[in-house]
């Protein structure tokens, strides 16, 4: 790890950046951060040094350098964008949402085409249910689309309902952060003496959904025929989440701060058969991992509603609903399809023991409660201006709407006043845990769902609750999951195809107690006798398509579309 000692301090400080770069993607952050320092000692002018010298020293937990690295870049280039955004980015990674979009916004003064910035500028506007750029989105997603700019994929779900750009956008992210291709095409055939071992791989073994949907999957593998091991690269936490997947887990590996290079061999030291990616484009996510093949068999699962465009991962799980076949164009993947619904759900979920009651919520005790508990970054103004409709058409009703930060609060009230709504009409709620969550969903009548990224976990929450969920189905995988849960709860009357007949359909619930009340119960017989949480069934179904990928794997065959459906 050394600069050549030909050529000029610049020209050696860029041979050891190049270095750094190379290493950084192999996850070796240590020596990256070291090769960068050297780096500067030849050449303190680099803007550019500077700033990947910053981001290295976020993810490595760093911040207070991380944010003099930055400021040593800005300082260079005081009107360059990148720099800017770098600047806004790390103020987005440590939760200071109002100063990075300040950033955001001074680098698209100075860069225009600056689509990084914009695009998490917009993502976090969203959070706060800013809508004041909504008006562009369309002409900078044609833009974003065009261009060969890297861009966040997750950033972009809620841009637009459209695979084909979601899947350009997972192309790109893919192949930027590509460290190396392995085949792994000499193995021997696999699982064929012994059991099945499969490793999930992810950063969200703690009290997050993936853990409330997944853990009871984990604990009913079948153990007479799966092996499980666990490969978490979070933070090391308490969490139940966390505890719960390590006594689950008949291996359970710690690998935060790991490189690449340690996590792949760990995994192919294992012999797993089949490696599991649980996370996507989600935030902490090391989808990379999966370039270098962990295992024989590659399968994205759960954790990003969309493709990953990674060119070695095999297959990704899915159900008819979220991917009918004449959508399987927009996926790299070959598509695993479960017989009923892609998404595990928990069969032993429970609500706190005390039960809230409407007033205790805030929530008026003979209104109509209209509810949206999705994340607010999900929710858009072509929502929103239904939403308001339907108050308006239902004067004893309100929206409990979810919104833990104070700015999404203000801008929501704003937004409804500006559509003739008075403020009281609108009652807040906050975080809550999971069991408290379940308990307050009972006092909502009717669920509405969001359009480009639906409820996933929440819409599965509002279900188990007995509350309908209004949705309407999109193109992308995340326009359909709510679909697919209400198909297989047995109420597919709550999927419409339009704006104007979701609206339709959520006037007549409101409207018509008998109707409401017929389909609650509906809602309810679906939960306690469907397949949604017959978590058992699930989890066998599950595994045979993972039987099934193994089989073709041993035959010598290329991965293809496996369906049990």
């Amino acid at each position: 790890m050394t600069a050549s000692s030909a050529g000029t301090p610049e020209e050696q400080a860029h041979d050891l950046f190049l270095q750094a770069k190379k290493k950084s993607r192999e996850r070796k952050l240590g020596d990256a951060i070291y090769l960068l320092c050297k780096a500067l000692e030849l050449d303190g002018n680099s803007r550019v040094i500077h700033s990947t010298l910053g981001e290295l020293y976020e993810v490595t937990g760093q911040p207070e350098k991380a944010i003099l690295s930055h400021i040593n870049a800005w300082k260079i280039e005081p009107h360059n964008s990148k720099c800017l955004s770098h600047i806004g980015s790390y103020l987005m990674r440590v939760g200071q949402d109002e100063e990075a979009i300040n950033y955001f916004e001074a680098a698209l003064k100075f860069d225009a085409d600056n689509q990084i910035a914009f695009a998490r500028m917009n993502h976090l506007k969203k959070r706060r249910c800013d809508w004041s750029d909504f008006g562009k989105t369309k002409k900078r997603l044609k833009i974003l689309s065009e261009s060969k700019q890297y861009v966040d994929p997750f950033s972009c779900l809620t841009m637009t309902d459209d695979p084909g750009v979601q899947k350009k956008f997972s192309l790109r992210a893919a192949k930027a952060s590509c460290v190396k291709e392995d085949d792994l095409q000499a193995q021997p055939p696999r699982g064929q003496n012994g059991k099945i071992r499969i490793g999930y791989f992810s950063s969200d073994y703690r009290d997050h959904a993936t853990m409330h949907l997944f853990g009871r999957q984990l604990e009913l593998h079948d153990r007479g025929r799966f092996e499980i091991y666990i490969y978490d690269y979070g933070d090391m936490n308490e969490h139940e989440g966390r505890k719960r997947a390590e006594r689950a887990a008949d291996v359970y590996r710690q690998v935060s701060g790991h490189s690449n290079e340690s996590i792949v061999s760990a995994a192919r030291e294992d012999g797993l058969d089949i490696a599991v990616d649980l996370k996507g484009y989600t935030q902490g996510s090391r989808f990379n991992l999966f370039d270098q093949r962990l295992a024989p068999v590659q399968v994205s699962y759960l954790g990003y509603p969309g493709t990953t465009g990674v060119k070695t991962m095999d297959y990704m799980v899915a159900d008819t609903v979220t991917i009918p076949p004449k959508l399987r164009k927009y996926y790299t993947e070959k598509i695993l399809y479960m017989p009923e619904c892609y998404q595990a759900n928990d069969d032993l979920r429970k609500p706190a023991g005390t039960l809230p009651t409407r007033a205790s919520a805030g929530l008026p005790e003979d209104a109509v409660v209209f509810c949206s508990f999705n994340a607010p970054y999900k929710v858009s103004p072509q929502e929103f201006d239904i939403w308001m409709k339907l108050l308006t058409q239902v004067p004893d009703s309100v929206l409990w709407f979810y919104a833990p930060l104070p700015e999404t609060q203000v801008n929501i009230l704003k937004e409804a006043e500006s559509r003739g709504v008075s403020k009281q009409r609108i009652v807040f709620a906050g975080y809550a845990g999971q069991e408290e969550h379940l308990a307050r969903m009972q006092l909502a009548d009717i669920f509405l769902d969001t359009f480009n990224v639906n409820a996933h976990t929440t819409a599965s929450d509002a279900l188990w609750a007995g509350v309908p969920v209004v949705t309407k189905a999109g193109k992308q995988f995340a326009a359909r999951v709510a679909a697919s849960l209400l198909t297989n709860v047995g109420v597919p009357e709550l999927i419409t195809p339009t704006f104007e007949k979701y609206q339709s359909l959520a006037l007549k619930l409101a409207r018509d107690p008998e109707y409401l009340a017929d389909v609650k119960k509906r809602v309810k017989q679906g939960i306690s006798t469907g397949p949604l949480f017959d978590t058992a069934t699930f989890t066998r179904n599950f595994e045979t398509l993972m039987e099934k990928t193994l089989e073709r794997y041993n035959a010598g065959l290329q991965p293809d579309h496996i369906s049990l459906a």
